[in-house]
């Protein structure tokens, strides 16, 4: 096996600790740093024993459930080491920050730990929807910087957006895809845009979710068990953009249509590009092209195959 960089994780708060148990997952020696910022060292010590003991109950619940075995268990558990302090950051190849998603604290971190990290160390925020274009001049060298954004619970959920800043180097992003890549992750990239790839949609399902009871539509026990038993299932094995083809981007464009002319609120109505492909007829399967092109055999291979997905879902799901 090759090599695996040492990874300093900056903040052992919920989402740190599961980035370094992913990290340790993935074979690599993990410092998990609390930076104490003038506070007690009992402090500090406290909120690392805590990390540590949240991290040992999820890896005993990964050995339960038999994703790993106890050897490996032993092992993880062995490549993570509770720190306190910045100069925990020397000798590490890759540094993830995690801390509050709030920018004047982010800056002030990344520009403290930007004298004490290896010059060619990777440093990579974990913010959820702050732009790295307003946290990079906080890097010294921010062509090594970049967003790399978990979901929580981040040792379970693949994926990992990667969101280059203005001044990212194309190698930075590349080691930064291979590492993720190699600990099982699914690394994507995004532009520089606030909320990136999975925050953006999630904000807006989210809300919509409270709205429908706010307005008595229904209780969050039968929204939630909805959204699990519908789209949970079906989007697990088919992604939203094959899903519009597949249900035909004309039927997304009447039902937008008619939530706004029904509701009176312009969040429904259809988005600018759905407009366009009604222009053109790229509906989806039906007409040989949508966001995708069914063109030859291509649309019986896709039917297919989403069909197969689904059903082995519905067979995970009674066995």
């Amino acid at each position: 096996m090759t090599e695996r960089p040492t990874i300093a994780v900056l903040g052992p708060g919920r989402i740190g600790r599961q980035m370094a148990l992913a990290f340790a997952l993935g074979g690599c020696p993990v410092r998990l740093v609390d930076v104490k910022d003038g506070r007690p060292a009992a402090g500090a010590a406290r909120t690392l024993a805590d990390a540590r003991r949240e991290i040992v109950r999820d890896v005993g619940l990964m050995v339960e459930e038999r994703v790993i075995d106890e050897a490996e268990a032993a092992a993880v558990l062995g490549r993570i080491e509770e720190r306190v302090g910045l100069d925990a950051l020397k000798g590490c190849g890759f540094v993830q920050e995690a801390l509050p998603e709030s920018v004047p604290l982010k800056q002030a971190a990344l520009a403290r730990l930007s004298g004490v990290v290896d010059a060619d160390a990777i440093v990579a925020s974990g913010s959820s929807t702050i732009s790295p274009s307003h946290l990079c001049d906080a890097v010294e060298r921010p062509e090594r910087f970049l967003v790399a954004h978990w979901l929580n619970p981040a040792h379970i959920i693949p994926l990992v957006d990667v969101v280059p800043g203005p001044r990212t180097a194309p190698a930075t992003v590349e080691r930064t895809l291979a590492l993720l890549e190699s600990l099982g992750k699914v690394p994507v990239r995004c532009g520089d845009s606030p909320g990136f790839i999975g925050p953006r949609l999630q904000v807006l399902l989210m809300n919509e979710a409270v709205r429908l009871v706010e307005e008595g539509v229904a209780t969050p026990e039968d929204v939630d068990r909805a959204f699990k038993a519908g789209m949970g299932f079906r989007y697990a094995s088919i992604g939203i953009f094959e899903f519009i083809d597949w249900g035909g981007v004309d039927i997304l464009y009447r039902a937008s249509r008619y939530m706004t002319e029904a509701t009176g609120d312009e969040r429904f109505r259809p988005a600018r590009l759905v407009e366009e492909k009604m222009a053109r007829n790229e509906l989806g399967p039906k007409t040989g092209r949508g966001f995708f092109d069914y063109t030859g055999d291509r649309r019986e291979a896709f039917e297919t195959d989403k069909v197969r997905a689904l059903l082995r879902r519905l067979r995970s799901e009674r066995s």
